[in-house]
């Protein structure tokens, strides 16, 4: 197991700045293979499995059966389990900056990683995650957006244009239905990043009062950019609306688990979060509601 950074060894080093580079490590942002490391303890180096989900020990903070000294993973020394000397165990390569699948494999990668299990999005980001390729990704789903914002004027053109068969359909003109179906669709998608970029500034405001130490901008924005993914559900047709809230709701909570994973936030932070959102969500579906039936 090597620093992502300068590529030290770190079996047999206790969390904390690499020896060689200064990169900080902690195992609570990292996914192992499953029984392939010992985490030992700090106080007596007892060994113990990481037989927990994402290769650590469960719970993460324990008393030690052999010194009775309080043990948490953070300060826990990693060594090889027997057989697993010279292998790279870790298991947390970011489905859209390491790997080397397509743009579009690594896009729908991410989604789903975004969506099923953001904690561990967050711990593959590296110590300093790629802002181009983050950026990328939010270019993907803001096209997206674009690309259903103008679908419904090319698909009525199309239609036009075999029916009628006359280029004189072709008008910059369109109807007034056309135009606030596209709008609504490249709002829904358009306006849920922005939305969540939003939550990210004030998360980032926060953190800079509460314990100046953990903000990291970089990884920040990086969050932000991946967990706007969630937003391309704005682009299905005739649900891209209804699924504000939706986004509302569950961009937010994405948001702050991608950042317990990067281990900027606590769990408590996070707790805040959801329960923020589930009041979003009630609200919005309440105005929705009003909406439709004033309607």
């Amino acid at each position: 197991m090597r620093c992502r950074s300068c590529q030290h060894e770190l079996w047999n080093v206790r969390p904390g700045p690499c020896p060689e580079c200064g990169e900080p490590f902690n195992p609570r942002t990292a996914v192992f293979e499953r029984y392939s490391a010992h985490f030992c303890c700090p106080h007596c180096s007892e060994a113990y499995w990481g037989n927990g989900k994402d290769g650590l020990p469960d719970p993460p903070e324990f008393a030690c059966a052999r010194c009775s000294g309080v043990v948490r993973l953070e300060e826990m020394v990693l060594r090889p389990a027997p057989g697993q000397e010279g292998r790279e165990i870790r298991q947390d390569l970011h489905p859209f900056e390491g790997s080397p699948k397509g743009l579009v494999r690594r896009t729908w990668d991410t989604l789903s990683m975004a969506t099923s299990d953001p904690v561990r999005l967050g711990r593959s980001l590296g110590p300093r995650p790629d802002l181009g390729r983050a950026l990328m990704f939010l270019g993907v789903i803001a096209g997206v957006g674009v690309a259903a914002a103008i679908a419904p004027a090319l698909v009525t053109t199309a239609y036009q244009l075999v029916t009628v068969g006359s280029v004189d359909v072709l008008s910059l003109r369109r109807s007034n239905a056309e135009l606030f179906f596209g709008a609504t669709m490249g709002a829904a998608v358009v306006g849920s990043i922005v939305y969540l970029g939003l939550i990210a500034l004030i998360i980032a405001i926060v953190l800079r009062v509460v314990n100046p130490n953990a903000l990291d901008a970089r990884r920040i924005v990086a969050c932000w950019c991946y967990a706007s993914g969630l937003a391309v559900l704005g682009a299905f047709p005739c649900v891209g609306a209804c699924a504000t809230p939706i986004i509302m709701t569950l961009g937010p909570r994405i948001l702050a688990q991608e950042l317990l994973g990067a281990g900027l936030v606590s769990t408590r932070f996070v707790t805040v979060i959801n329960v923020v959102s589930i009041v979003l969500m009630i609200a919005g579906f309440f105005g929705l509601a009003m909406l439709t039936m004033n309607v």
